[in-house]
């Protein structure tokens, strides 16, 4: 039984809990973004810097690690069996962003027992939790049936080219655990939908420039405009929490928002919105610029895509949601990139359907970036039960279902994949009082991973893997 091993293991991670958060620490020193029109293919410089860094660290570590063209690294603990358990977690970040107050992004910090920098939670801290449950499997002889494989991404956050690289060229695992969510886990993922919406007349030219955001994945919490220093339109009325300034450029005005992950907008406020909402209402517009602006204020005007007929809800999954997350300005053009993840009973087709039709209506053209169908697990089979049990155990918690997640990770890429977590809290969400709302979380500034939770969350997912292990 792979419960009389638990002890054992748990005792294995404390002790090795200080060369955890090193390795931790070490990978999140690099800079990881994922480009996906890189000249250095397939993702970029940074993303080979960083999956060279972690199979150099596994093959150290003993493991057999293996390139696969630089999209997607493994480390596997051959144990001598045929099949084979995957952890998979993604080494590329989003953008680090701005108004980080505790440390530089790429400058791992530890305070009050946080590890603060960008991808020490999303999803770096997945892979090292990977590496460490194999170690431990191999170094305390458990016995296992299957051989334990960590497979390592590079472009979660911008497609996922990685995995249908991956998918196309290499067999995947009998089972995988993506370490990219929260506990218990998730039996599946809605939809997503990204798309861009580009208006086909220019604003007038009492607009310079307009941008906000930097990842379709992140709600931004700033949007700047620039208007033409002689503009007719009174800027002077807008609230006092906007900054006006003169530049060389014209007058800049920037508008504040909280910045959050896409798959939840509701827990932030959209700056675009912000800055939509508030120059609608200004003396001095002029009509054809009043609906292009318009288009967009009702684009965001929810967190569920109402205006362009893509809401709904189902009660297998929850409820739609959907965002604008980065604003574009070209020779007068507005383009909005619109993050939607749709509840798994919908469909993508009919929403892209709407949408092209709502946007025409208003002289907007549609150009869809990405579109994937939702899924969903069988919650009553003997291995999503078994993975239950093992929660249920771990945390004495009974009433914790496992749901369908929005996070659009890993698990939505590969067949016979769950998501779950690394990091185990039984008050998700805490920060710290000293951290600004909208610091702290994945794509946040000031992103940060708890250590005495993390410590909990790889005992956790080691307990679910041996689980799932003795049943495969």
């Amino acid at each position: 039984m792979y419960k009389d091993y638990l002890d054992k293991i748990y005792a294995y991670i404390d002790e090795h809990r200080d060369s955890i958060v090193s390795d931790l620490m070490d990978v999140a020193r690099i800079e990881s973004v994922s480009i996906d029109d890189s000249d250095i293919k397939p993702f970029g410089q940074s993303c080979r810097n960083v999956l060279d860094h972690m199979l150099a660290k596994g093959e150290k570590e003993g493991f057999k690690a293996v390139n696969h063209e630089y999209y997607v690294g493994s480390l596997t603990y051959d144990a001598g069996n045929e099949k084979r358990i995957g952890i998979l977690a993604h080494l590329d970040v989003v953008p680090a962003g701005e108004d980080w107050t505790i440390t530089q992004p790429y400058e791992p910090l530890i305070k009050d027992n946080l590890l603060f920098g960008r991808g020490t939670g999303d999803d770096k801290s997945g892979a090292i939790a990977g590496l460490y449950i194999m170690k431990a499997l191999r170094d305390l002889n458990v016995p296992i049936r299957n051989n334990i494989e960590v497979l390592l991404g590079t472009n979660e956050e911008t497609g996922m080219k990685d995995m249908e690289y991956y998918s196309r060229n290499y067999e995947a695992p009998e089972f995988t655990f993506v370490p990219d969510a929260g506990f218990p886990g998730a039996a599946g993922e809605f939809g997503r939908l990204r798309y861009e919406l580009t208006s086909r007349k220019a604003l007038s030219d009492d607009f310079v420039d307009a941008f906000a955001g930097s990842a379709f994945n992140i709600v931004p919490n700033k949007a700047t405009v620039i208007l033409k220093k002689d503009t007719s339109i009174d800027y002077k009325s807008l609230p006092e929490d906007f900054d006006i300034c003169e530049t060389e450029r014209g007058i800049e005005i920037v508008s504040h928002g909280v910045t959050c992950h896409a798959a939840g907008p509701e827990r932030g406020n959209n700056a675009i919105r912000v800055m939509t909402n508030a120059l609608l209402k200004l003396d001095g517009l002029k009509e054809e610029d009043k609906k292009i602006l318009t288009f967009i204020d009702n684009v965001n005007n929810d967190y569920y895509g109402s205006f362009l007929n893509i809401d709904k809800t189902d009660d297998i999954s929850g409820q739609t949601v959907s965002s604008g997350t980065v604003l574009r300005f070209d020779e007068g053009k507005i383009t909005l990139l619109n993050d939607c993840r749709y509840c798994v009973t919908d469909n993508g087709d009919r929403l892209e359907e709407n949408v092209r039709k709502k946007a025409g209506e208003w002289d907007y053209d549609v150009n869809v970036v990405e579109k994937t169908y939702g899924y969903h697990l069988d919650v009553n089979g003997p291995v999503i039960r078994t993975i239950k049990k093992v929660y249920q155990d771990f945390s004495g918690n009974m009433e914790k279902e496992i749901l369908i997640g929005k996070g659009g990770t890993y698990a939505g890429a590969l067949p016979r994949a769950f998501a779950t977590g690394c990091v185990y809290s039984e008050n998700w969400g805490e920060r710290p009082d000293y951290l600004p709302e909208g610091h702290g979380g994945a794509h946040q500034p000031d992103e940060f991973l708890n250590i005495d939770n993390y410590m909990k969350g790889i005992k956790l997912l080691a307990a679910m893997v041996l689980a799932v292990d003795e049943i495969l």
